[in-house]
């Protein structure tokens, strides 16, 4: 174990150096002290000028940023849904800064800014799959799929006030939604 401590702090010397320039006057040795101690752990770390442990990999990231801000869910049984139904993504895959309810499947933003939403449907060959992304009650975007066993969604870029609230819904008289292949998922931009 001494060993790859010692590996790993030869390594942040050797890497270290070359952008030494950053950390002027900021105790060198001492960042790359904690980088090797990082590194000895087996984490995935972003530090910030002057060494710090930003983000790992076991608190997710999440730690030292005050709005991240993603998830992803899946549906997590089989059915069909009449037009205008909230499509429950259930299985939560990641929830960052705890902002989708799986509850009420909406995402509901925390702050305001620019958010990235994406969703698929999996369909089966005798229904459409058309869905909408709702914000606050309204049609914000449609994704449209002729009938077939197919894959269909959409990517989009929408600005939230905070409290502004997101769902997925069915767009048509029926939508069948194959489990565990269906997914929603969004994130914080800025």
């Amino acid at each position: 174990m001494k060993t790859i401590a010692l590996v790993c702090l030869v390594m942040c010397l050797t890497f270290g150096m070359a952008s030494s320039h950053y950390y002027y006057g900021k105790g060198l040795m001492s960042v790359l002290s904690k980088q090797a101690e990082a590194l000895y752990r087996g984490l995935a770390m972003v530090t910030s000028e002057d060494g710090d442990v930003l983000a790992s990999h076991h608190d997710h990231g999440y730690h030292g940023y005050r709005h991240r801000v993603a998830f992803t869910a899946v549906t997590s049984s089989s059915t069909t849904y009449s037009s205008g139904t909230t499509i429950p993504f259930t299985t939560v895959k990641s929830n960052y800064g705890h902002a989708y309810n799986s509850g009420n499947y909406r995402f509901t933003a925390p702050s305001n800014g620019v958010y990235v939403f994406s969703w698929n449907i999996a369909t089966h060959t005798s229904y459409y799959g058309h869905t909408k992304l709702m914000k606050n009650g309204s049609t914000y975007h449609q994704s449209h799929c002729s009938s077939g066993y197919q894959q269909c969604g959409a990517t989009v870029t929408i600005i939230l006030n905070k409290h502004d609230q997101v769902w997925l819904a069915s767009d048509s008289s029926s939508l069948y939604v194959y489990a565990t292949y269906s997914s929603f998922s969004g994130w914080k931009l800025n």
